[in-house]
Protein backbone atom coordinates (compact mmCIF):
# COMPACT_ATOMS: atom_id res chain seq x y z
CA UNK A 1 0.00 0.00 0.00
CA UNK A 2 1.43 3.36 -1.12
CA UNK A 3 2.54 5.71 2.01
CA UNK A 4 0.31 8.16 2.15
CA UNK A 5 1.75 12.51 2.59
CA UNK A 6 1.01 15.66 2.78
CA UNK A 7 -2.69 16.70 1.42
CA UNK A 8 -3.91 13.39 0.78
CA UNK A 9 -2.38 11.79 3.97
CA UNK A 10 -4.49 15.05 6.03
CA UNK A 11 -7.99 14.40 3.47
CA UNK A 12 -7.48 10.73 4.28
CA UNK A 13 -7.47 11.47 8.23
CA UNK A 14 -10.21 13.59 7.69
CA UNK A 15 -12.01 11.47 6.32
CA UNK A 16 -11.76 9.29 8.32
CA UNK A 17 -12.50 11.03 11.77
CA UNK A 18 -15.78 12.04 9.46
CA UNK A 19 -16.83 8.34 9.17
CA UNK A 20 -16.79 8.13 12.96
CA UNK A 21 -18.99 11.08 13.53
CA UNK A 22 -21.44 10.21 11.06
CA UNK A 23 -21.21 6.18 12.13
CA UNK A 24 -22.77 7.31 15.43
CA UNK A 25 -24.89 9.92 14.16
CA UNK A 26 -28.42 8.06 13.83
CA UNK A 27 -29.76 9.60 17.50
CA UNK A 28 -33.67 9.72 16.71
CA UNK A 29 -35.65 6.84 14.93
CA UNK A 30 -39.14 7.67 14.62
CA UNK A 31 -41.44 5.54 17.45
CA UNK A 32 -42.74 3.39 14.58
CA UNK A 33 -39.48 1.63 14.08
CA UNK A 34 -39.43 0.37 17.48
CA UNK A 35 -43.03 -0.67 17.69
CA UNK A 36 -44.57 -3.91 18.40
CA UNK A 37 -47.51 -5.14 17.46
CA UNK A 38 -49.09 -8.36 19.05
CA UNK A 39 -51.99 -10.41 18.46
CA UNK A 40 -54.14 -12.30 17.55
CA UNK A 41 -53.41 -14.74 20.54
CA UNK A 42 -56.09 -17.27 22.18
CA UNK A 43 -56.56 -15.69 25.57
CA UNK A 44 -58.88 -17.32 28.93
CA UNK A 45 -57.54 -15.74 31.81
CA UNK A 46 -54.50 -12.85 32.63
CA UNK A 47 -51.80 -15.64 32.49
CA UNK A 48 -51.82 -16.15 28.38
CA UNK A 49 -51.18 -12.06 28.33
CA UNK A 50 -47.70 -11.29 26.74
CA UNK A 51 -47.51 -8.91 29.41
CA UNK A 52 -48.01 -11.23 32.28
CA UNK A 53 -44.10 -12.29 33.02
CA UNK A 54 -42.89 -8.58 33.09
CA UNK A 55 -45.01 -6.76 35.36
CA UNK A 56 -42.32 -6.60 37.71
CA UNK A 57 -39.90 -4.48 34.96
CA UNK A 58 -43.09 -1.94 34.79
CA UNK A 59 -43.32 1.68 37.14
CA UNK A 60 -47.12 0.91 36.89
CA UNK A 61 -49.54 -1.51 35.55
CA UNK A 62 -53.08 -1.61 35.37
CA UNK A 63 -55.45 -5.23 34.54
CA UNK A 64 -59.15 -3.85 33.79
CA UNK A 65 -61.74 -7.11 33.93
CA UNK A 66 -64.62 -4.66 34.72
CA UNK A 67 -65.45 -7.56 37.44
CA UNK A 68 -66.72 -4.13 39.54
CA UNK A 69 -68.97 -3.87 36.44
CA UNK A 70 -67.24 -0.02 36.40
CA UNK A 71 -64.95 0.91 34.06
CA UNK A 72 -62.29 2.75 36.72
CA UNK A 73 -58.69 1.93 36.61
CA UNK A 74 -57.11 5.42 36.33
CA UNK A 75 -55.89 7.30 32.97
CA UNK A 76 -57.97 6.01 30.58
CA UNK A 77 -60.99 7.02 29.05
CA UNK A 78 -63.01 5.03 26.43
CA UNK A 79 -64.99 6.90 23.19
CA UNK A 80 -67.84 4.62 23.20
CA UNK A 81 -69.76 2.18 24.98
CA UNK A 82 -70.07 0.91 28.50
CA UNK A 83 -69.76 -2.45 30.98
CA UNK A 84 -72.25 -5.06 29.77
CA UNK A 85 -73.70 -6.01 32.52
CA UNK A 86 -75.25 -2.59 32.72
CA UNK A 87 -76.29 -2.13 29.44
CA UNK A 88 -78.14 -5.78 29.64
CA UNK A 89 -77.80 -6.85 32.60
CA UNK A 90 -76.60 -10.31 34.41
CA UNK A 91 -77.32 -12.63 31.74
CA UNK A 92 -76.31 -11.39 28.20
CA UNK A 93 -72.35 -10.60 27.85
CA UNK A 94 -69.19 -12.51 27.08
CA UNK A 95 -66.50 -11.56 29.54
CA UNK A 96 -62.74 -13.55 29.51
CA UNK A 97 -63.67 -17.00 30.26
CA UNK A 98 -61.14 -17.27 33.34
CA UNK A 99 -63.32 -14.43 35.40
CA UNK A 100 -65.60 -16.48 37.46
CA UNK A 101 -63.14 -18.59 38.47
CA UNK A 102 -62.88 -21.61 36.27
CA UNK A 103 -62.14 -22.63 32.86
CA UNK A 104 -64.71 -24.14 31.47
CA UNK A 105 -65.84 -22.71 27.85
CA UNK A 106 -67.80 -20.00 28.86
CA UNK A 107 -67.78 -15.99 29.82
CA UNK A 108 -71.37 -15.66 30.97
CA UNK A 109 -70.84 -15.65 34.39
CA UNK A 110 -68.17 -12.96 34.32
CA UNK A 111 -68.19 -8.84 32.93
CA UNK A 112 -66.88 -7.28 30.18
CA UNK A 113 -67.50 -4.16 27.87
CA UNK A 114 -69.90 -3.87 25.23
CA UNK A 115 -70.13 -0.99 22.28
CA UNK A 116 -73.30 -1.58 19.61
CA UNK A 117 -71.27 -0.49 16.84
CA UNK A 118 -68.49 -2.37 15.69
CA UNK A 119 -68.05 -0.29 12.76
CA UNK A 120 -67.18 2.62 14.78
CA UNK A 121 -65.07 0.95 17.30
CA UNK A 122 -64.13 1.79 20.66
CA UNK A 123 -61.37 4.24 21.29
CA UNK A 124 -59.22 3.81 24.81
CA UNK A 125 -57.39 6.75 25.36
CA UNK A 126 -54.31 7.23 27.74
CA UNK A 127 -53.95 10.51 29.32
CA UNK A 128 -50.01 10.71 30.28
CA UNK A 129 -50.46 13.53 32.93
CA UNK A 130 -52.96 10.86 35.45
CA UNK A 131 -50.58 8.17 34.52
CA UNK A 132 -47.15 10.28 35.20
CA UNK A 133 -46.48 9.02 31.75
CA UNK A 134 -48.18 7.44 28.91
CA UNK A 135 -47.86 3.50 28.71
CA UNK A 136 -45.56 1.59 26.83
CA UNK A 137 -47.65 -1.59 26.89
CA UNK A 138 -51.42 -1.78 25.99
CA UNK A 139 -53.35 -3.92 25.06
CA UNK A 140 -57.17 -5.89 24.99
CA UNK A 141 -58.81 -8.60 24.31
CA UNK A 142 -61.71 -9.51 22.05
CA UNK A 143 -64.59 -11.30 23.18
CA UNK A 144 -67.33 -11.50 20.98
CA UNK A 145 -68.63 -9.76 17.71
CA UNK A 146 -68.62 -10.44 14.18
CA UNK A 147 -65.90 -10.32 11.89
CA UNK A 148 -63.47 -8.49 10.47
CA UNK A 149 -62.28 -7.73 13.84
CA UNK A 150 -59.55 -4.59 13.60
CA UNK A 151 -57.11 -3.29 16.23
CA UNK A 152 -54.80 -0.12 15.80
CA UNK A 153 -52.40 1.75 18.61
CA UNK A 154 -50.85 4.76 18.16
CA UNK A 155 -47.73 6.76 19.63
CA UNK A 156 -47.35 9.67 21.66
CA UNK A 157 -47.85 12.15 19.03
CA UNK A 158 -50.59 10.72 17.97
CA UNK A 159 -50.14 8.71 15.35
CA UNK A 160 -50.26 5.31 13.85
CA UNK A 161 -48.31 2.76 15.23
CA UNK A 162 -49.65 -0.03 13.34
CA UNK A 163 -52.72 -2.07 12.64
CA UNK A 164 -53.24 -5.80 13.40
CA UNK A 165 -56.62 -7.64 11.82
CA UNK A 166 -58.68 -11.01 12.98
CA UNK A 167 -61.29 -13.34 11.29
CA UNK A 168 -61.77 -15.49 14.59
CA UNK A 169 -65.17 -14.69 15.49
CA UNK A 170 -67.38 -17.71 15.70
CA UNK A 171 -70.96 -16.33 14.56
CA UNK A 172 -71.98 -17.44 18.30
CA UNK A 173 -73.01 -14.57 20.98
CA UNK A 174 -73.98 -17.55 23.70
CA UNK A 175 -70.68 -16.47 26.20
CA UNK A 176 -68.40 -18.66 24.23
CA UNK A 177 -64.75 -18.29 24.66
CA UNK A 178 -62.83 -20.16 22.08
CA UNK A 179 -62.93 -17.05 19.38
CA UNK A 180 -61.45 -14.16 22.51
CA UNK A 181 -58.19 -12.97 21.21
CA UNK A 182 -55.52 -10.76 22.63
CA UNK A 183 -54.30 -7.91 20.61
CA UNK A 184 -51.81 -5.10 21.94
CA UNK A 185 -48.96 -2.85 21.65
CA UNK A 186 -45.24 -1.91 22.45
CA UNK A 187 -43.69 1.41 21.93
CA UNK A 188 -40.89 2.67 24.03
CA UNK A 189 -41.81 6.08 23.27
CA UNK A 190 -45.81 5.50 24.43
CA UNK A 191 -49.04 4.78 23.50
CA UNK A 192 -51.78 7.30 23.56
CA UNK A 193 -54.65 5.68 22.83
CA UNK A 194 -55.64 1.83 20.83
CA UNK A 195 -58.35 1.32 18.96
CA UNK A 196 -60.67 -1.79 18.12
CA UNK A 197 -63.38 -2.37 16.19
CA UNK A 198 -65.47 -4.94 13.58
CA UNK A 199 -68.22 -5.16 10.92
CA UNK A 200 -70.65 -2.27 10.59
CA UNK A 201 -74.11 -2.46 12.21
CA UNK A 202 -72.67 -5.29 14.72
CA UNK A 203 -72.19 -5.05 18.46
CA UNK A 204 -68.69 -5.27 19.52
CA UNK A 205 -67.50 -6.76 23.24
CA UNK A 206 -63.78 -6.68 25.03
CA UNK A 207 -62.32 -7.25 28.30
CA UNK A 208 -59.51 -6.93 30.27
CA UNK A 209 -58.42 -3.77 28.83
CA UNK A 210 -54.27 -3.68 30.27
CA UNK A 211 -51.83 -0.82 30.42
CA UNK A 212 -48.62 -0.59 31.71
CA UNK A 213 -45.34 1.84 31.94
CA UNK A 214 -41.97 0.21 31.41
CA UNK A 215 -39.46 1.36 33.77
CA UNK A 216 -36.76 2.69 31.04
CA UNK A 217 -33.14 1.24 30.71
CA UNK A 218 -29.91 2.82 30.60
CA UNK A 219 -29.20 4.20 27.44
CA UNK A 220 -25.75 3.99 25.83
CA UNK A 221 -26.92 5.77 22.57
CA UNK A 222 -24.91 9.43 22.75
CA UNK A 223 -27.11 12.23 23.37
CA UNK A 224 -26.85 15.06 21.34
CA UNK A 225 -24.77 17.41 23.75
CA UNK A 226 -22.28 14.12 23.63
CA UNK A 227 -22.35 14.51 19.58
CA UNK A 228 -21.69 17.81 19.29
CA UNK A 229 -18.79 17.45 21.70
CA UNK A 230 -17.31 14.62 19.53
CA UNK A 231 -17.42 17.20 16.28
CA UNK A 232 -15.65 19.04 18.41
CA UNK A 233 -13.32 17.41 19.28
CA UNK A 234 -12.59 16.24 15.68
CA UNK A 235 -12.68 19.29 14.42
CA UNK A 236 -10.37 20.59 16.75
CA UNK A 237 -7.75 17.70 15.80
CA UNK A 238 -7.73 18.40 12.10
CA UNK A 239 -5.12 21.44 12.69
CA UNK A 240 -2.99 18.92 14.92
CA UNK A 241 -2.94 16.62 11.80
CA UNK A 242 -2.00 19.78 9.60
CA UNK A 243 0.67 20.61 12.19
CA UNK A 244 1.97 16.86 12.44
CA UNK A 245 2.58 16.96 8.57
CA UNK A 246 4.42 20.24 8.38
CA UNK A 247 6.77 18.74 10.72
Amino acid sequence: MPHLTGPRRCSRFIASALGMLFMAAPLVTPSAASAQLLGPTPYLQFSDSPFYAAQAGFQYFYLETFEDHLLNVPGVTASAGGVSSVIFGPNIHDSVDGDDGVIDGSGLNGDSYFSSDGGAGIFFTFNATTLGGLPTHAGIVWTDGANPITFKAFDQNGDLLGTLTGNHADDNNSGGTAEDRFYGAINSGGISKIFIGNAPFNGIEVDHLQYGRLAPTADTTPEPSSMALLGTGLVAMIPMARRKRKQ
